[in-house]
């Protein structure tokens, strides 16, 4: 088993001896800042992976382990999330009928000489992240925390059927 540190995301496939080949890659800040629009304002992650190479299809399996710096959806303050997510991938070189990419499959041309996992490794890690990040309870920023309590609901629902004219029906429910 080869072991190659890479930061480049290219693994050139054309050569590469049939078996397992293992690979680090290094996911930092540089790295999401090459994608519009990232949801990451920082990352320290590393990626390693074990790439099984087999005549007609490559699997890829793996994980991607480390911290990403993200705003909390309440407060916009940084969050910290550590990460740990398994990937996989199967890679083939011939399309069946009616194949298409999927999540876990790519299709590569015969011809081709390298593997980009660039965007594979993008897209698992936005994937993995939670769907609302904020910070647990009583961590957030107090100054937004009271903006926010000010500002909630219940509190401009009440307001409203007080000084509304449509308030006082509420009394001849009485």
């Amino acid at each position: 088993m080869s072991k190659a540190v890479h930061n480049d995301f290219l693994i050139p496939i054309k050569g590469l001896s049939t078996g397992k080949h293992k690979y680090t890659f290094t996911l930092d800040t540089p790295f999401f800042d090459r994608f519009d629009e990232t949801l990451l304002t920082e990352a320290d992650l590393t990626a390693t992976i074990v790439l099984d190479k087999q005549p007609l299809w490559i699997g890829v399996s793996g994980v991607v382990k480390g911290e990403i710096i993200t705003e909390c959806d309440r407060c916009l303050d940084e969050l910290r999330i550590p990460l740990e997510t398994d990937v996989r991938l199967i890679v083939k070189f011939a399309r069946s009928e009616g194949e298409e990419d999927s999540d876990e499959v790519m299709i590569l041309d015969p011809g081709e000489a390298e593997l980009n996992l660039e965007q594979f490794f993008y897209d698992y890690v936005c994937l993995s992240l939670p769907l609302q990040r904020v910070h647990n309870e009583g961590e957030c920023n107090s100054e937004m925390a009271k903006k926010l309590e000010a500002l909630s609901y219940r509190d401009a629902k009440k307001e409203f059927l007080e000084n509304s004219p449509f308030g006082k029906l509420k009394d001849l429910l009485n």
